[in-house]
C-alpha cells in the first residue's frame, strides 16, 4: 500500500528526512525546483571493475547529446544495455544513477546511460528522439568500447522506463518513422542515424511511469503533481496526448513488437498499478514478461539496497535475467545496486 506522501521514499533515497513539499502550481515553479545532484564518484572497488567514460559526445539532433558509458574491465566483447534515467522528464541526469549503472556493468555488461534533453525547454517528443538516437549510436559505436551491439537490451527507471518502452516501440515499430501508433502520429526524427536497424533482446522497466492517464486518475501520493508535470512535458494541451502510445506505452496497439520484458516495482510505490497493467497488456500480446513486486519497497528502492530489505536480491534477479537474455558469461558476482 502506498504511503501518504512521496517524502517517504525521497527520505530513504537521500538518507535524511525530506519535508513533504506541496506540488508545484505552475510549470515555471516546477522548473525552479530542479536540482542537479553532485555526481557520485565510483568506489575504489567499482573503479577497479568498471571504466567510466564521462560526457561522451554522441552527436544528436538540435543540440549536443552526451552519455556516460560504463565499460567492464574484464575482456569482452560485452553485451550492451541502454539505460534511461528518471526525473519526470524535466529533471535528472546520467550521473544520478552512476553507481547503479556501474554495478550492472561490473557484471559484464557495457552500459550506455543517455543524457536526454529535458522538458519544458525541450518538450515531447525530444527526450524520446534523444533516446532513439543514442540507441542507434550505440549500435554503430559500441565496438569502440568492447561492446557487442548484436546483444542489446534497454532499461529505464520511473519516467526513464516510459522512455525506454517508447524507444523500443519506435525502433521495433512498423509506422513511417516508426512513430505511427494507432490513431496517433508523432514525427520521431532520426537525424543522421535515421533508419538504422536496432534489434533489442530485452526491456527492463523499473517502477515505471507507463500510463499518463492512470497517473492523473490514480495519483495516490503524487496528487496534484501529474497535471503540471505533463504540461511541462507535453505542453498546455496535454490531455489529447494522454493515451498516445509513445506517452503511455501501456496503450500501444503494437506491444507485440517488443522484446521480452522484466518489470519490477515495490508494493508501496504509487506507480505499482502501471507495472501491473503493463504486465497484463504484454501477456495479452504474447510478449514474454516477468513481473516482480517487492514487498515493503517504495519508489527508487533498487538504488539503495543498503537501506531497503529485498532490494539487493531483486537487483540480483534483474541482473541474472539480463545475463540470460544477453548471453553474459562468467561468475564474477558481487553487490548489485547503489552501494557495496
Amino acid at each position: 500500500m502506498p504511503h501518504s506522501s512521496k517524502a517517504h521514499w525521497q527520505s530513504l533515497f537521500r538518507g535524511e528526512p525530506v519535508p513533504d513539499i506541496p506540488p508545484a502550481r505552475s510549470v515555471e515553479e516546477l522548473v525552479s525546483r530542479r536540482r542537479a545532484p553532485a555526481p557520485t564518484a565510483l568506489s575504489e572497488d567499482e573503479a577497479a571493475r568498471v571504466l567510466l567514460h564521462e560526457n561522451v559526445e554522441l552527436g544528436g539532433l538540435d543540440t549536443e547529446l552526451a552519455a556516460e558509458i560504463y565499460q567492464p574491465r574484464r575482456p569482452g566483447p560485452h553485451p550492451v544495455l541502454m539505460y534511461v534515467h528518471g526525473g519526470g522528464w524535466y529533471a535528472g541526469s546520467p550521473s544520478m544513477d552512476r553507481r547503479y549503472c556501474a554495478s550492472i556493468a561490473a557484471e559484464g555488461v557495457l552500459v550506455v546511460s543517455v543524457g536526454y534533453a529535458l522538458a519544458p525547454e525541450h518538450p515531447f517528443p525530444r527526450a524520446l528522439e534523444d533516446c532513439v538516437y543514442a540507441t542507434r549510436w550505440a549500435v554503430k559505436n559500441a565496438s569502440s568500447y568492447d561492446g557487442d551491439p548484436a546483444r542489446m537490451a534497454i532499461a529505464g527507471s520511473s519516467a526513464g522506463a516510459n522512455l525506454a518502452a517508447g524507444t523500443a516501440l519506435v525502433l521495433h515499430g512498423s509506422g513511417p518513422g516508426n512513430g505511427v501508433h494507432g490513431n496517433f502520429r508523432t514525427d520521431v526524427r532520426g537525424g543522421d542515424l535515421a533508419g538504422m536497424p536496432v534489434a533489442l533482446s530485452g526491456l527492463v522497466l523499473l517502477f515505471g511511469l507507463l500510463d499518463a492517464h492512470r497517473w492523473i486518475s490514480e495519483p495516490r501520493y503524487y496528487a496534484g503533481e501529474p497535471e503540471i508535470t505533463l504540461a511541462a512535458y507535453l505542453g498546455p494541451n496535454f490531455t489529447g496526448r494522454l493515451r498516445d502510445p509513445l506517452v503511455s506505452p501501456v496503450h500501444s496497439p503494437e506491444l507485440h513488437v517488443l522484446p521480452a520484458a522484466y518489470i519490477s516495482c515495490g508494493d508501496e510505490d504509487a506507480l505499482l498499478g502501471h507495472s501491473l497493467a503493463m504486465t497484463g497488456r504484454l501477456a495479452d500480446a504474447d510478449v514474454p514478461v516477468t513481473l516482480s513486486v517487492v514487498p515493503n519497497a517504495d519508489h527508487e528502492f533498487l538504488k539503495i539496497p543498503e537501506r531497503v530489505e529485498g532490494a539487493r536480491a531483486e537487483n540480483e534477479r534483474i541482473v541474472r535475467w539480463l545475463r540470460e537474455r544477453l548471453g553474459v558469461t562468467g561468475d564474477d558476482r558481487r553487490a548489485i545496486g547503489g552501494a557495496p
